[in-house]
């Protein structure tokens, strides 16, 4: 049998690809595709092929190069730098702001601190020892009558009252006696006008929400006397604000009222009714949809179908579940007051008064909706039921209200947002889907101040959706036309690029600010979706806290307040004794002509008359008429044959 051997020395060849083309023509290639001749184009189409392949390869080159260039000239523009108006020096270390009216609230370490907006001077205080305001709200009952919501580190809710530049202590809600039965107050908040109170306690493994009616018109006149009997504190200059504030703690007042008690629903059990009857009469009215809690699935059936499921779906079912999270019952618990809706039959007096509180609880799916104005025959049931009960398709992560209280949004676990218009139809104007992987963090309204009161002829809402991870959308919602949803901010990027807090500014229509990480302050205009200006500081002071920023903005009077520090050398130690800090005060008059302010089709339609609004409506009924009565005939054609291949089939099987 012959042999061949190959001449010369055998070498290992180098594992390169470079000549693979040359090998083609070797009669030996065993790599060779088997439908490599069926895969190219004879000529002239392989040629035409290979021109607009080139053709293809240069636009894309020259897309890339013109995005690049766009993207530079962004880096290189210049934004406008505000600087601040007026400094207000504050000897103790500021937590949290607020405003109302002419004034300046100032949550401190140890107590609060009142400040006039116009002349930046220190007005009144209080002070307690190691009491550290954490959130605080202020509310305008009157002209010059405004009360103030705090809630300090320890949980405890206290409600003060504020008149003739006078700071008076009002009510404790949650103070114990013995500490070891302390609850924790998560959320403290007062309905628009001071006129109810809700407070979201936590602790012992219960968590509950406490609605009051507020005596206000009654404390006024109680705490009018009292208020005469404080001796003025103008006398005091601004930058030595006393020692020791006026503390006005035995005030004889009447006591908040305690309208409800509202617990969270129990979690679905076994049945432990015997009928259907003995289910039904448990609802004392029967027009609510009901929460599930009155079925007739008995334990056993229970039972039997969680075991029927996890043996059907258990290879599908994760092992490492979340747990609880951390405790904290209250993560997603929101509750907010509304006034006349259309959700809610209410007959209220006056239309500024809020006629229903809406609550949903943390991992529920239920919308909860109970009136304020009926009477409750027990106020500490725990098993109070709803008036309203709004199912939805997964657990409601965060919901919102505008300041005008016409629309609702809530945004579910399943990255679904949701726009109602409550107070003229009742009806959803908008439904947007997040995309994949983005999950709602936050909802705010871009408000219109709008001074007429008169339903829109198309309800329109914008809402900034501001996601976990950190991105930034706009939805735009709209009665009859497709909801829009537009990225503002993208999360990539370095983490001094994220942003830590979003405030809609609702004197100017599309204006947003926007925090960052870097401590950086910027105007963004929603609607070209780019920043406008920026909000600098003096040397040497730099934004105190970029990752949780302390700062107010006063729409009425268009000034911003920002909370600011002294920068420190490295490995200093900001102790009690140096938490100074200064608040730095900027002034928003003027921006309008930066942002492009399109005037919404909401206040557009305003301006219309009524008449004239009825008669377009009727013109469009008319329009359709044709079309609707088409409709109907071919719905009671189809309902008909329904009914007659029923009646043939129970004919054929009888």
């Amino acid at each position: 049998m012959p042999v061949y051997l190959r001449k010369g020395p055998l070498e290992i060849p180098q594992g390169s690809e470079k000549d693979w083309a040359n090998e083609e023509q070797e009669e030996d290639y065993f790599l060779r595709d088997p439908e490599q001749s069926q895969d190219s184009l004879p000529q002239p189409y392989r040629m035409i092929a290979k021109v607009v392949e080139l053709l293809i390869d240069q636009a894309i080159q020259e897309i890339s190069i013109r995005q690049d260039t766009r993207e530079a000239e962004k880096l290189k523009a210049k934004l406008n730098v505000l600087q601040p108006a007026a400094e207000i020096h504050v000897s103790k270390r500021v937590t949290c702001m607020a405003v109302g009216g002419s004034y300046l609230f100032a949550g401190l370490s140890e107590g609060l601190a009142v400040y006039s907006l116009t002349d930046r001077d220190w007005i009144c205080g209080w002070e307690a020892n190691k009491v550290e305001v954490c959130a605080l709200t202020v509310c305008q009952v009157q002209d010059q009558v405004d009360f103030l919501s705090t809630v300090d580190d320890m949980g405890i809710a206290r409600l003060f009252y504020f008149c003739d530049e006078n700071l008076s202590f009002v009510k404790a809600f949650n103070e114990p006696e013995d500490l070891s039965k302390r609850t924790n107050c998560v959320a403290f908040q007062l309905s628009q006008g001071g006129d109810y109170a809700g407070v979201l306690l936590e602790g012992l493994g219960d968590i509950c929400l406490e609605v009051y009616k507020l005596p206000k018109d009654i404390w006024i006149k109680e705490l009018e006397p009292s208020q005469a009997a404080v001796p003025s504190q103008n006398a005091t200059p601004s930058d030595t604000p006393p020692a020791t504030l006026p503390v006005m703690t035995d005030l004889k007042i009447t006591p908040p009222a305690l309208l409800m008690k509202i617990r969270p629903p129990k979690p679905l059990s076994g049945s432990v009714f015997r009928s259907v009857q003995e289910a039904v009469q448990k609802n004392e009215d029967s027009g609510v949809f009901g929460t599930g809690q009155n079925h007739l699935i008995s334990p056993h059936q229970w039972d039997q179908q969680d075991s029927i499921f996890l043996g059907m779906f258990e290879k599908y079912l994760r092992l490492d579940l979340p747990s609880t999270q951390d405790g904290k019952m209250s993560r997603n618990t929101r509750f907010n007051f509304l006034r006349q809706n259309k959700l809610m039959d209410s007959e209220a007096m006056n239309a500024d008064l809020p006629t229903a509180i809406i609550l949903h609880w943390d991992a529920c799916q239920n919308l909860l909706m109970y009136q304020l104005g009926k009477q409750i025959k027990d106020k500490s049931d725990g098993d109070l039921k709803p008036d309203v009960v709004w199912p939805c398709a997964a657990p409601i992560k965060f919901s919102a209200i505008s300041s005008c209280s016409s629309y609702l949004t809530f945004g579910l676990e399943d990255g679904t947002l949701t726009v109602w218009d409550v107070k003229h139809s009742g009806f959803p104007i908008g439904v947007v889907v997040l995309p994949e992987g983005k999950s709602v963090g936050s909802l705010y309204f871009l408000e219109h101040i709008s001074s007429n009161g008169d339903p829109p002829a198309v309800p329109k809402a914008k809402v900034v959706v501001w996601c976990t991870d950190r991105s930034l959308y706009l939805v735009t919602a709209a009665g009859g036309q497709e909801s829009s949803l537009v990225l503002l901010h993208d999360s990539a990027g370095s983490p001094d690029d994220l942003i830590s807090a979003v405030v809609p500014v609702s004197s100017l229509p599309n204006g947003v600010l926007l925090f960052y990480r870097s401590a950086k302050v910027k105007l963004l205009d929603v609607a070209e979706r780019q920043p406008v200006c920026q909000f600098g500081l003096p040397m040497p002071y730099t934004l105190a806290f970029p990752w949780q920023p302390v700062y107010v903005l006063d729409a009425m009077n268009r000034c911003l307040f920002l909370k600011a520090n002294e920068k420190r050398v490295s490995g200093e130690i900001l102790t009690h004794e140096n938490a100074t800090c200064s608040l730095f005060a900027f002034s928003l008059e003027g921006l309008e002509s930066m942002i492009k302010t399109h005037q919404p089709a909401v206040l557009q339609s305003q301006s219309v008359h009524w008449e004239e609004r009825c008669k377009s409506l009727f013109q469009l009924r008319l329009e359709t008429f044709s079309e609707r009565r088409k409709q109907i005939a071919e719905s009671w054609t189809l309902l008909r044959k329904q009914a007659s291949d029923f009646t043939r089939n129970n004919t054929l099987s009888r």
